[in-house]
């Protein structure tokens, strides 16, 4: 199979405390499930890497002894000689630096109950006591601070009991800059493999299409989270809320990158039940009344011909009023999956990352096919041999529904203005985006 062409561009697990904003989530086991020759990327010169967008932050090389500081806060039971701090490659939204506490803390006296429980636990379960000392995490430090970690940190939560596949375990959190860093923070279990985008091209065929249907199992397995309700996964649900999956939501802030306004980010509001065109319609309103507020272009002629497309596209049954609301990812890309080869013919997805942006969303978005494994776009058939088994691959494994759907023309419009319904119009190029669209879609059904 050829090589594919470059891929295309607050919560607790006990009771939440009201006043602190940091949370320490549960006691980080030994993390044996590690495997030793994970490649961690080794210090780098000083320099400033701004990521692929977002504000920047100061250089590594100072911001490192912060990082450690923090650690030493964290884990006083370490020493600075144990804690050693890797430079990763940023991504957009978050700073991000790789930790490893190299030496065990002292353990308790023989005589103590803690030590006479590890020395028979052995002999109870039959597994061999822990040898290893390592233990690894990765730290985020967003760029943006008014990014609301609260709700990221519920969603992870909630989504580590109800997904299935493994995704980021919080350790600790900060969502407030008085600590080493002066930034908030969000210390995480560091989780085995490599970039999948880094992997795809050293794949043989029977890799890559093995790497094909495991994506498209996790595609359809985060599809079959749904909720009654849209919206971010609310703050205000409890760890039997979570876990019982009975859960509350939240309307998407409008501006999206409101700041928190509680110290333990609990909104006021909880979504309601409501059809798919009621959600997208409202909107829609509140994006236009913030951009008046804000005195920024309303540009309403803009909004009037994407209200009319909501409007056909309800009429014509592809956003019916009885589907109810799926969780959507919000970047499901290649740089935002972990892999592992397992066997000559095998891959194995070792990690969903970067829930960022992730909430409950129309139906539509959760049949967005990943054409990053074939050509990047939905619509276009692959004339590639390996594309177009890589891409036969994924329909054999969504099934014929999925598929129509994914590859439905007015459907792949209505994903691509999903972005300035949640944002709003931000520069011109969000315009000139809308304006295509618009025209892309009169094209298939004329406004009158």
């Amino acid at each position: 199979m050829a090589h594919i062409i470059p891929f295309s561009d607050s919560h607790v697990e006990n009771e939440r405390t009201e006043r602190d904003a940091a949370f320490v989530i549960q006691e980080n086991q030994e993390m044996n499930h590690v495997s030793g020759n994970i490649p961690i990327k080794s210090p780098v010169k000083e320099q400033q890497e701004e990521g692929e967008g977002g504000n920047e932050l100061e250089p590594y090389e100072t911001m490192r002894h912060k990082v450690k500081q923090l650690m030493l806060d964290l884990f006083p039971d370490y020493c600075a000689d144990n804690v050693k701090i890797y430079q990763m490659r940023d991504g957009r939204h978050n700073r991000i630096v790789g930790v490893r506490l190299c030496k065990k803390p002292p353990g308790a006296p023989w005589y103590s109950i803690q030590a006479i429980r590890e020395m028979i636990q052995p002999c109870l379960t039959g597994r061999k006591k822990c040898t290893s000392h390592s233990r690894q995490f990765v730290l985020r430090i967003p760029r943006d601070p008014t990014q609301n970690m609260h709700h990221q940190v519920t969603t992870l939560a909630y989504l580590g009991y109800k997904l299935g596949h493994p995704v980021p375990k919080v350790i600790v959190f900060d969502a407030g800059a008085e600590n080493a860093l002066g930034y908030p923070y969000m210390l995480q279990e560091w989780l085995p493999g490599q970039p999948f985008s880094n992997l795809w091209p050293t794949l043989n065929q029977a890799q890559q299409l093995s790497a094909v249907r495991a994506i498209s199992n996790i595609i359809l397995d985060i599809r079959k989270i749904k909720n009654r309700c849209p919206g971010l996964v609310s703050t205000r649900n409890t760890t039997y809320d979570l876990k019982h999956d009975i859960i509350s939501t939240e309307p998407i802030p409008v501006p999206r990158t409101r700041a928190t306004t509680h110290s333990t980010g609990v909104s006021t509001s909880l979504s309601e039940p409501q059809s798919t065109k009621d959600f997208l319609l409202n909107l829609c309103t509140r994006q236009r009344a913030y951009a008046i507020a804000a005195k920024q272009p309303a540009c309403d002629d803009l909004w009037g011909r994407i209200i009319k497309m909501l409007e056909i596209l309800h009429a014509l049954a592809f956003i019916p009023d009885s589907l109810p609301f799926h969780f959507y990812h919000g970047n499901f890309n290649p740089r935002n999956l972990l892999a592992s080869i397992t066997s000559e013919s095998t891959v194995e997805i070792t990690a969903i990352m970067d829930w960022d942006l992730a909430l409950f969303a129309p139906a539509f978005l959760s049949t967005s096919a990943p054409s990053f494994m074939w050509n990047g776009e939905a619509l276009v058939e692959p004339e590639e041999a390996g594309l177009l088994e890589a891409k036969r691959t994924f329909e054999n494994v969504v099934g014929e529904s999925f598929s129509k759907e994914a590859y439905c023309s007015e459907l792949v419009l209505a994903r691509r203005l999903w972005p300035i319904l949640i944002t709003g119009f931000t520069n011109g190029r969000d315009i000139f985006l809308v304006e295509e669209v618009v025209r892309e879609f009169e094209k298939l059904h004329p406004m009158t």
